[in-house]
């Protein structure tokens, strides 16, 4: 199969896969929403098309990551940006706050609670090193 080049037919391809997925995004909504209308909302949760969704807008979040970073004013930037340790004392903060919530409204499960707080770091601190280093490449970039 030959590479496209030419840069119109590339928009059209790009439109046509983003029609694509907010179409399988609709329908898997859909399917959800009539397993849990008829079934109960945990079988929808347990479902593996719920894992589908989540894993998909998770990687579309982390994708579009890369896009906003790079699409970021350079007059709008900081003039010190913060240090590495300071996100990682943020993403602490915000597992633990949502832990202790997790925690506050099912006491029964307390290992649960920590399950949630541990994902809620990970997520946040994941997402906050990938800008950060993406930021720092930047601007290594634009010393040069």
């Amino acid at each position: 199969m030959k590479k496209i080049t030419d840069e119109r037919l590339i928009l059209v391809n790009l439109k046509n896969i983003r029609i694509a997925f907010v179409c399988q995004t609709l329908g898997i909504l859909a399917t959800l929403f009539y397993t849990a209308f008829r079934s109960g909302a945990d079988s929808a949760f347990q479902s593996p098309l719920f894992f589908v969704l989540i894993m998909t807008n998770l990687l579309l979040a982390f994708l579009q990551l890369r896009v906003t970073a790079d699409a970021e004013e350079t007059k709008r930037k900081r003039k010190k940006a913060l240090p590495y340790y300071a996100y990682v004392l943020i993403s602490l903060a915000v597992g633990a706050i949502i832990g202790t919530v997790a925690w506050t409204f099912d006491r029964q499960h307390p290992l649960s609670a920590w399950i949630i707080g541990i994902v809620f770091f990970v997520c946040f601190l994941a997402s906050y090193s990938l800008m950060y280093f993406l930021k720092k490449k930047r601007s290594e970039d634009d010393d040069e």
